[in-house]
């Protein structure tokens, strides 16, 4: 179900300010792939020590491993967010619209196959930030044309050949930022033995670069104490859970949860220049140059997020045909 409440105000001529709710909220989601029906229940050093011991379903079926689910309705979300946007109408030949978006994705589902739910007799604990989570996000685009050539305000009169390199140009662009998309922090070992992989406990704020340089140093940062593309979080922020009751290398669920740590933020400007060329009353050319990721601002992944081992807090790429791109192009129009 989705609801939402908005309010719009023209507060002078052809500028208009909105500010909305939205809201969503999904109940009885799939979960498709997520889980594992046949993990052993408790963290125990026996799990997996003869066959499929420890597995609930071990003495119906010989050698039976992993049940997924398919498509199992027991997920939920809930979406909220407050938009806010001022927008001013094309006139006077200039268009402006500003928005910003803040937002909280939350629940236990995020739509992924094999999103390695830590353990299926407790799906609450999964609740967390639904990905990707991008909590803040603001958009300008924009279009001008200038006001100068055949026409305008200024040159009107101008010579047929000076308009013609002068006049009937157009400026536009999209300016965006948002900030980091949520992801899990993990171990590289699944800790509880019962093959649903590893999650850490957190006993600090991971984007805390003061605590605990030395063992910020021995994983392997280039600065510790500070925030690099080596080191993105601070990994001393996460330990191994302590060991389960009454074993000897079978270690509790972690506490640190899921969607715990963030990626970095995102920003991007295209731009583009555009030039009509009146040939004749029938005829029009336009040439346009189009600019994308003006400024050819790195687009960082996600870093890895594999707490225990060297390099695991790192940016190791960027986001795939995301450098600056240059295009042109002519139009006829007849």
């Amino acid at each position: 179900m989705e609801w939402n409440f908005n309010v719009q105000h023209e507060f002078v001529q052809d500028w208009v300010a909105q500010v909305a709710y939205v809201g969503t909220r999904g109940l009885h989601l799939w979960n498709h792939e997520s889980s594992n029906l046949n993990q052993p229940p408790l963290p125990l050093d026996s799990n997996f020590s003869v066959g499929n011991f420890g597995r609930p379903y071990y003495d119906r079926l010989p050698n039976l491993d992993v049940i997924l689910p398919w498509n199992f309705p027991e997920l939920s979300l809930a979406y909220h967010a407050f938009e806010a946007s001022l927008n001013k109408r094309f006139s006077q030949g200039f268009n402006i619209m500003a928005s910003y978006t803040f937002a909280k994705n939350l629940g236990t589902a995020d739509g992924n196959v094999a999103a390695e739910i830590q353990n299926a007799y407790d799906i609450a604990a999964e609740k967390g930030p639904v990905q990707p989570d991008q909590r803040h996000r603001f958009v300008v685009s924009y279009l001008w044309e200038v006001p100068f050539g055949h026409g305008k305000r200024f040159g009107a009169n101008l010579p047929k050949a000076a308009d013609l390199a002068l006049g009937g140009w157009q400026i536009s662009g999209i300016t965006l930022w948002h900030s980091g998309e949520a992801y899990t922090a993990g171990l590289s070992f699944d800790q509880t033995n019962t093959g649903a992989g590893g999650r850490p406990d957190r006993i600090h704020n991971p984007y805390d670069f003061s605590f605990d340089t030395a063992t910020q140093a021995a994983l392997g940062c280039s600065n510790p104490g500070h925030q690099t593309l080596d080191c993105f979080y601070n990994q001393a922020a996460f330990v191994v859970p302590p060991l389960a009751p009454g074993q000897t290398f079978a270690h509790l669920y972690g506490n640190g949860g899921r969607t715990n740590l963030r990626g970095p933020d995102q920003r991007n400007f295209d731009f583009a220049i555009l030039k009509n060329f009146r040939i004749t009353e029938r005829h029009q050319l336009q040439f346009r140059a189009e600019l994308f990721n003006l400024f050819n601002t790195p687009q960082f992944a996600l870093p890895n997020g594999t707490v225990d081992v060297e390099g695991g807090a790192s940016i190791s790429s960027t986001l795939p045909d995301n450098q600056r791109e240059i295009q042109l192009a002519l139009k006829w129009s007849f």
